[in-house]
């Protein structure tokens, strides 16, 4: 990865990305060095740099995205229309151009690393949750830095708090199921998992959230939360048709999830029907 450029088009860039968001793609340079989706959102990438429409900018195809992310003609365009986004202002930009030097499987370098902790603070002191949720996420498993989970509750609360991001509240579930950084707490592990669960409605974290809130809801938590098998028959089969998608779009770590949902649903409904059963019998 090139080094950061924090400055805005310059004039021959303008000219450039302008006759790029024009070109047919079969007639272009680029048909040789990416295929025609990625192509596309390249275009779009321009067109929204040119017009500093950073909302769509910042918006853009994931899946594409994670394809490419090894082609550096299509990284560099892409990094350069960040970087200028970074240096226009805008928020979203900061993480998602801090997202390109955030190895996520842990082999990126220390240089990097600095780099994309640089952004995620700059996109938080803007104002963007997900910059203080993946900043939460190097601290959290020590990416470039040593673990430091006090340092990751502090960035998934920042984010919590400040814009109800579902995300940081669901790694604020971890945190407090594991006691990591602070002190151990299964009430509020669930606090933060129905938090994440409400706050998630429309995202994959709701039903993922779900999947949390239903394992509680089977076992409950000592005077604080009753054992209530129909509500987490219920939540695990959101979860389920949650995790299919998104094994559909590419997140095949989640098979072991789902195969635990299923689970899940085969022995709430066992506790329903031992529930049922208990009632008939007079014994409740």
């Amino acid at each position: 990865m090139c080094a950061l450029r924090l400055e805005k088009l310059t004039d021959k860039e303008r000219t450039s990305w302008e006759a790029l968001s024009n070109e047919d793609y079969e007639e272009s340079e680029y048909a040789a060095l990416m295929d025609k989706d990625a192509f596309r959102v390249i275009q779009s990438v321009c067109s929204a740099a040119l017009d500093d429409d950073f909302d769509c900018l910042v918006v853009i195809n994931g899946t594409v995205v994670a394809r490419n992310n090894s082609n550096a003609a299509f990284c560099a365009l892409l990094k350069r229309a960040y970087e200028h986004a970074v240096a226009s202002g805008n928020a979203g930009a900061c993480c998602n151009l801090a997202n390109m030097y955030h190895n996520t499987d842990g082999t990126g370098s220390k240089e990097d690393y600095a780099t994309a902790i640089e952004l995620y603070e700059l996109g938080a002191d803007r104002g963007d949750d997900q910059s203080s949720v993946n900043l939460g996420y190097i601290y959290y498993y020590g990416r470039g830095v040593d673990k430091d989970y006090a340092a990751a509750y502090e960035c998934y609360a920042r984010a919590a708090l400040t814009n109800g991001n579902p995300e940081a509240f669901w790694k604020l579930c971890d945190l407090y199921a594991g006691g990591r950084g602070v002190r151990q707490s299964d009430w509020m592990a669930w606090t933060m998992y129905l938090k994440a669960y409400e706050n998630g409605k429309g995202t994959g974290f709701q039903c993922r959230a779900a999947h949390h809130v239903a394992d509680y809801l089977m076992t409950g938590i000592e005077g604080k939360l009753d054992p209530d098998p129909d509500r987490a028959l219920e939540l695990y089969v959101k979860a389920e048709v949650s995790y299919y998608d998104a094994i559909d779009s590419g997140l095949t770590y989640y098979s072991r999830c789902l195969d635990q949902a299923i689970e899940g649903q085969a022995k709430a409904r066992e506790a329903i029907r031992e529930k049922h059963r208990r009632i008939r019998a007079g014994e409740e």
